[in-house]
């Protein structure tokens, strides 16, 4: 309320109507155990919309994020907060994926398989070691001066393959058990998305669980949750896992006994028959479907070399006589890999509703086995009605409704909710829909987008994220601008992505060219983003393996697939990517989409009906104008 709680103690506090009745529809879904959908703007204040009835509530709830960046806002930021003011004592906790956490079992293998001079050689394990010795948590987040790809790391994390479980000898020490106690005990407990479709994999398969009983979810960034839910519904296979099985076999069989040769001598064959299987997926396309014809005689008679190498491996480790509780767990890890592989080499036996695909990065090579469509294990296991699920972002609506959402997530009833904008689009923003420019599909895009590209950055003086929908585009427009322009550029994959964003908020000017996931999750606030620039609709490339195979789904049910699935999904991502603008009531700016079939084709129509209501111009003067703060346009 205006006179409320929080108007004593935040400075700039501001009372929000829509915050408010997001508030109570939470509050009522929470009481009447119902799925929840809540479309809020940019400028809601959601995170609190949901936090505050979840806590008041008296139940445990599960707030479940797309991104490790909103969820540590809500552990180190909003609800230290509400713990300090209030009324309403309430414990709360933080869990993330097992590899974020120091295995201290492993870290203590690796201190006495390695000498001293090894340790001086790694700086990465200096680093490691010092910081084992004084962390609580275990949480790699605090070593900040360790890179993300660490080969250290990768030594001394928890893997959910090899991890010992209630067998380990570092068990009652572990930072997931003492996590796990924790989160048993608290009554929000923030886990982001890829955990907790993890863990409700594992509850489907019936292997136990990692997050405990909870009364009811709240998904936040929700509209990222059949990517995430596809992947831990599938099946995966790569030469990691097997280069991770053996990197442990060896590590078992040298630690604490002696192994006969012939066990390392396996651990050699396996790595090599892998290396013989998986070189038939390497293919020029990073991302491909396996087809039948993939699963030539030669591939599979690799294959059942690999099958036959670790069956010849879990032979030799039963003969031991003396097993160490990591050797025993290695026969156990056998099967499952054995299970996954089988199904690749089943050319699809396991189910008519699974994509075969495959993709390779750089020297990993990874087999995929996804569902088409993940509606009905949703429907069946999280939305059934017998807890309050509520999702929430910014985008959730496509066309003036929720259908489409409901449909992909399998959600047969909810209560919905859209709340409006409080920004004024009307007064904060132009959007420059130039019609003048070749189509996509021309060979001269590339470079004529760049031109128009250098005049919008020349009348915002930088100050600018360019969005692209592939690689090949911001490659291009990269190559045709850089040494046109005074600004500094940044370029995704030059540094990591926190890193850019840092180097995008201190140098006002600058410009940053980005990719999928700077489409969504980043927020950059006042005059150092003034201006967003999209390539072109961001329609899915039909040439995915998972995109592809729900178009021929759709197609053989008669549907069409382009209105029913290409268009609401692309409508979902422009809105992400135009949301990236107006973060508060005081930001303005230019959005600028450069493909012309938003005005020029029908199905543009559908895409114009979710911008923002700014006015709309072709007129590249107009953008001059705006920059230039002409009264007609504020």
């Amino acid at each position: 309320m205006p006179e409320g709680v929080f108007s004593k103690v935040l400075h700039q506090y501001e009372f929000r109507p829509a915050q408010m009745e997001m508030a109570q529809a939470v509050s009522s879904a929470l009481k009447e155990g119902e799925t929840l959908l809540v479309e809020a703007a940019t400028g809601t204040g959601k995170t609190w919309a949901y936090l505050i009835p979840a806590i008041l509530s008296g139940q445990k709830v599960v707030v479940s994020t797309g991104t490790l960046t909103l969820q540590d806002q809500l552990y180190n930021k909003d609800l230290p907060f509400l713990s300090k003011n209030l009324p309403q004592h309430f414990s709360f906790c933080m869990m993330k994926g097992k590899s974020n956490y120091l295995c201290l079992h492993r870290f203590y293998e690796s201190l006495q398989q390695s000498t001293l001079s090894d340790f001086g050689v790694s700086s990465d394990m200096g680093l490691i070691q010092e910081w084992a010795m004084t962390t609580k948590s275990g949480d790699r987040a605090e070593l900040t001066a360790l890179s993300e790809s660490s080969p250290a790391w990768q030594d001394v994390s928890i893997k959910g393959d090899s991890c010992l479980g209630g067998q380990c000898p570092e068990y009652s020490r572990c930072y997931l058990t003492r996590l796990k106690q924790d989160a048993a005990a608290a009554d929000i407990v923030v886990v982001n998305h890829h955990l907790f479709f993890a863990d409700l994999s594992l509850k489907n398969q019936g292997y136990g669980e990692i997050l405990p009983r909870y009364d009811a979810v709240v998904f936040d960034e929700a509209h990222l949750l059949e990517e995430v839910a596809t992947q831990f519904f599938g099946v995966s296979f790569s030469n990691l896992r097997v280069d991770d099985f053996v990197r442990d076999a060896e590590s078992a069989f040298r630690y604490g006994q002696k192994v006969g040769l012939p066990c390392f001598e396996q651990c050699r064959m396996l790595v090599q028959y892998a290396t013989h299987f998986f070189k038939h997926f390497k293919k020029g396309a990073e991302r491909y479907r396996l087809r039948k014809a993939d699963f030539t005689p030669e591939v599979r008679a690799d294959g059942s070399e690999l099958v036959e190498s670790f069956k010849h491996l879990g032979r030799l480790i039963e003969k031991l006589e003396l097993k160490s509780e990591a050797i025993k767990h290695l026969s156990e890890r056998i099967e499952p890999l054995l299970n996954d592989l089988s199904i690749f080499l089943g050319e699809g036996q396991a189910g008519q509703d699974l994509i075969f695909w495959a993709e390779h990065r750089r020297s990993s090579v990874f087999l995929h086995a996804s569902p088409l469509d993940v509606s009905s294990i949703l429907s069946e296991r999280l939305f059934s009605g017998e807890r309050a699920s509520i999702l929430t972002s910014a985008t959730l609506s496509a066309q003036g409704h929720f259908n489409f959402i409901k449909a992909r997530l399998g959600i047969i009833q909810a209560e919905e909710k859209k709340l409006e904008t409080a920004f004024q689009y009307e007064k904060q923003a132009l959007l420059y829909l130039p019609t003048h420019l070749p189509p996509p599909a021309s060979e001269r895009f590339a470079s004529e987008m760049s031109d128009e590209i250098v005049r919008i950055l020349e009348k915002s003086q930088g100050r600018a994220f360019l969005l692209f929908t592939s690689w090949k585009n911001l490659d291009a427009v990269y190559q045709h601008i850089r040494g046109r322009l005074p600004y500094q550029l940044l370029k995704q994959g030059d540094q990591p992505k926190q890193a850019l964003l840092e180097s995008f908020r201190k140098d006002s000017s600058s410009v940053l060219l980005g990719t999928t996931s700077f489409w969504q999750g980043v927020d950059v606030q006042g005059e150092a983003l003034s201006c967003v620039i999209i390539d072109k609709l961001p329609f899915a490339s039909p040439g995915d393996p998972l995109t592809s195979a729900r178009i021929d789904a759709l197609q053989q049910q008669k549907k069409d697939a382009f209105s029913s699935y290409q268009v609401p999904l692309a409508i979902l991502a422009l809105r992400q990517g135009i949301g990236r603008l107006i973060r508060n009531s005081q930001d303005r700016g230019v959005i600028a989409i450069l493909d012309h079939r938003i005005t020029k084709k029908g199905y543009g129509k559908f895409f114009l009906d979710s911008l923002p209501s700014a006015p709309r111009t072709e007129d590249f003067n107009q953008v001059a104008l705006f920059f230039e703060k002409k009264p007609s346009l504020i």
